[in-house]
């Protein structure tokens, strides 16, 4: 790949995370006169590995009501409002614990006279995957079911020849089945950079395989990509195995069954 993008976006030096942490430490003295009551400073410029363009990300605990993106040369600033209910919420529901959990354990706390963002941090360096299990494999339940319904739409806009349906049906399929075998692997990612090719690695064989082509990475036709998405829903239900209820394993086989994708041999291998 050109290093033309590199050039024009570089990794962050220094002083670049200097200027980054003030202008962040200056917003966050704005929104907490605005009405927030805690502020901290999320995303790559918590986690070390930000590039020169990338957006500062604040997270905002309160009645703040000013606006969500603000220019501060040379940044994007991001304000994401939230409430301390929600994120707890965020801390234990699938699929954004993921997500959320990393990304608090990393955040820098720039205001928080109340001490509301210590509590949510302290609860994710606390987390602990069993402790939520249960919950998690009704999720994922419910994610087979729903997919299994977007497969058999992938199959129709192919019969119909609706190209650009069916490539939206196949984009959805190839970006969000990966986080299903996340939580399913309980793997957590942070940021959403480099997700899919992080999964890929985790997961790896006939799955990895089958995203690669449904993302297109392998020189594939349009239609061979499109079967490369019913055949990634396939790999994913062969992989969750015996998670799966009976009432979604015969949903997720009629959906296979529907788009020819091979199922195979359910693994015997537990999450972890």
């Amino acid at each position: 790949m050109s290093n033309e993008w590199s050039r024009r976006n570089p990794a962050a030096g220094e002083a670049d995370r200097r200027n980054a942490r003030s202008v962040a430490e200056a917003a966050a003295r704005e929104l907490a006169r605005a009405g927030a009551t805690a502020v901290v400073l999320a995303g790559s410029w918590a986690r070390g590995d930000a590039r020169r363009a990338s957006d500062v990300d604040l997270w905002t605990i309160g009645r703040d009501r000013s606006p969500v993106a603000r220019w501060r040369p040379p940044f994007l600033v991001n304000i994401h409002r939230t409430s301390y209910g929600a994120e707890r919420r965020r801390l234990r529901e699938a699929p954004s614990v993921g997500g959320s959990v990393p990304a608090w354990r990393e955040a820098i706390i720039l205001f928080d006279p109340r001490r509301r963002a210590a509590a949510l941090q302290d609860y994710a360096r606390r987390f602990r995957w069993a402790a939520h299990a249960a919950a998690h494999r009704v999720w994922i339940d419910r994610q087979v079911a729903a997919w299994a319904e977007e497969s058999t739409k992938l199959v129709r806009a192919l019969a119909t020849g609706e190209r650009a349906t069916a490539a939206v049906q196949r984009n959805l399929l190839a970006e969000n089945l990966g986080f299903v075998m996340a939580i399913h692997r309980r793997r957590f990612w942070g940021s959403e950079n480099e997700f899919w090719e992080r999964i890929a690695r985790t997961v790896g064989g006939r799955w990895a395989v089958a995203q690669r082509a449904a993302l297109g990475l392998r020189g594939v036709s349009f239609e061979r990509s499109c079967r490369a998405a019913l055949q990634l829903y396939a790999e994913t239900v062969r992989e969750l195995g015996e998670a799966l209820g009976a009432e979604t394993r015969a949903i997720a086989e009629n959906a296979c069954a529907v788009s020819g994708a091979r199922l195979g041999r359910r693994p015997a291998r537990p999450p972890g």
